[in-house]
């Protein structure tokens, strides 16, 4: 299935936006053309599986699709049924070891949106339509476009329900919830990162971070990890839209990122809703805080199925998120003065060291179990201020192995939290040398 959409996005790409704008105008169904090998590789089937490769595609021809099409009050109008392939082709003779295909126009124009390709392969590969791993792409891919790309930190329980609704995983005992978070990883979780993991139209991974309370998990997070590689494929989007979210701010590497939790039909109305809501706010003597956020506001809104967008709620909502983005970037500051605030101090003591203890502490290292030859190569260009990846890398392992040493280093509080660090600045006295 993923396969085929591949194909079917590289070749529409290739052939420029005025094709893609084609098939959305006058409905054309390309023919694509590709090896057996070759879609084999895009699918994941190893090996030169030939007969798997075309059984798994005979059986994608006879899948039929249900999809509702809505007006612009969200509406449903239409119900429809399609099926992805209009015609299908195994090559014979002369044109053995090749696929020919067709797809639906409408089907295509869906599945060149990477949301929808994601939340179809979801459903195609895995029947997945209620699944754990539907939830899990859902829930977790709204955070795709924040700062930090961290999910917010759940209770462990509010995952649970969030992912299979109802379940044995949370009980009631003695009038105390009790949840049994180790087979619903094992059962659920696990399986559901995996799968999402998996789907092409996707360049970020998901990797769980559990939060704990003594010996329990209380809180779940994810963290979204680019891929490397990915298909890097252009954006299918008409360029009206692409250049009013240029004009907002917006990068394309965080279009991309947008085209992954929205299609461009919500897309295009959250810009329609913010003309309206600067227009109103421009009556009032009033202006957007910040378009970009403001934006996404708007966005998550809608994604949310709100029909009325309350300004005044997304305006508060907007100084709120940009306050603690200002804050998260002082505090980033903060934390890299202070590292190299201690870079520096550790730097100096390096380099009052005789040459003898320093050969002795690099030949330390290299004996120690801790070793990498990788990062190793860096201390062969000596111990100079500007060696700084040899330095960092001996003052990791001294911090592990010579936490003695290091607390000497480090002897006064400005070099041991950045809270120290903060109140000697404050102080505006010079660092007391140890």
């Amino acid at each position: 299935f993923d396969g085929l959409i591949i194909v079917a996005q590289i070749h529409c790409r290739q052939r420029g936006k005025e094709f893609i704008q084609r098939i959305r105008d006058e409905r054309v169904s390309p023919l694509f053309e590709v090896r057996t090998s070759e879609l084999g590789k895009l699918s994941g089937i190893p090996g030169k599986n030939y007969d798997r490769i075309i059984e798994e595609i005979n059986r994608i021809y006879e899948m039929d699709f249900e999809f509702n099409v809505c007006a612009e009050d969200g509406e449903t109008i239409w119900e429809n049924r399609a099926r992805l392939l209009s015609s299908l082709g195994v090559g014979k003779n002369h044109k053995r070891g090749y696929i020919r295909f067709a797809m639906d126009p409408e089907m295509l124009i869906l599945l060149l949106e990477p949301n929808l390709w994601a939340s179809f392969s979801l459903s195609v590969m895995h029947d997945l339509g209620t699944s754990a791993a539907y939830a899990l792409f859902q829930q977790s891919y709204r955070y795709i476009n924040t700062n930090q790309k961290l999910t917010a930190a759940l209770p462990t329980q509010t995952w649970i329900e969030l992912l299979v609704g109802k379940n044995r995983y949370v009980k009631t005992v003695d009038g105390k919830e009790v949840i049994n978070y180790g087979e619903f990883k094992r059962r659920v979780l696990n399986d559901a990162i995996e799968k999402v993991n998996e789907v092409p139209a996707l360049s970020y991974k998901i990797e769980l971070k559990e939060h704990r309370q003594g010996n329990r998990v209380a809180r779940l997070q994810f963290k979204f990890i680019p891929k490397e590689p990915t298909l890097l494929l252009e954006s299918t989007w008409p360029e009206d839209i692409l250049s009013v979210l240029r004009s907002i701010g917006f990068q394309d590497k965080e279009i991309a990122d947008i085209s992954q939790v929205h299609s461009s039909a919500s897309v295009a109305d959250a810009i329609c809703r913010l003309k309206e809501a600067e227009q109103r706010l421009k009556a009032q003597g009033k202006a957007v805080s910040g378009r970009k956020p403001y934006f996404l506001g708007i966005l998550r809104n809608i994604a949310a199925g709100e029909d009325d967008i309350d300004p005044e709620k997304i305006e508060a909502e907007v100084r709120v998120e940009m306050a603690e983005r200002a804050a998260e970037e002082r505090k980033k500051k903060m934390q890299d003065a202070f590292d190299e605030h201690r870079r520096k101090r550790f730097t100096a003591w390096v380099s009052l060291l005789s040459s003898e203890d320093r050969m002795k502490l690099v030949a330390d290292y290299e004996a120690s179990e801790d070793f990498s030859p990788v990062l190793g190569k860096s201390l062969k260009k000596g111990l100079s201020e500007e060696n700084k990846s040899g330095l960092t890398t001996l003052r990791v392992w001294m911090e592990k192995h010579r936490p003695e040493t290091m607390a000497s280093i480090f002897d006064t509080p400005e070099y041991q939290s950045l809270e120290g660090w903060m109140m000697w600045k404050l102080s505006g006295d010079d660092a007391i040398e140890g």
